[in-house]
């Protein structure tokens, strides 16, 4: 019951979608079926879930902040930087869970981070 009461959660408080139906094609990248998985077996508290929802909501908005800060700065080695910022914010968002968590439930906290990085940057609009 834990386990599906996260999930809703979490399904109702991210940013929110137009149409009344879900399923896997609507879903926020940071919600995709193999992520959720990994949330799922984190088997998170109450308070390490309002922790995650809160610590995503922050690396989603300063993953966005990143991109648009150096783009406006300009300059030179703009990807680098851009790079540099959002390893920053993973960084953040990590540090923030792993001191909430549990030892068991590291492990899978880890696969959900990598998983998260890897389906944000295949959304990530190319230039």
């Amino acid at each position: 019951m834990k386990k599906i009461s996260t999930i809703l959660i979490i399904l109702f408080t991210s940013f929110l979608w137009a149409d009344d139906s879900v399923s896997s094609k609507n879903l926020p990248p940071w919600l995709s079926p193999e992520l959720v998985v990994h949330i799922s077996a984190m088997e998170m508290t109450e308070d390490q879930s309002t922790e995650f929802r809160e610590g995503l909501m922050n690396c989603l908005s300063g993953l966005q902040s990143v991109v648009q800060r150096e783009i406006r700065k300009g300059g030179v080695n703009i990807p680098k930087r851009i790079k540099r910022g959002i390893s920053r914010e993973y960084s953040k968002f990590d540090k923030r869970m792993k001191s909430k968590l549990e030892e068991e439930q590291v492990v899978h906290w880890e696969l959900y981070l990598e998983g998260l990085k890897l389906v944000m940057e295949k959304n990530s609009p190319k230039r």
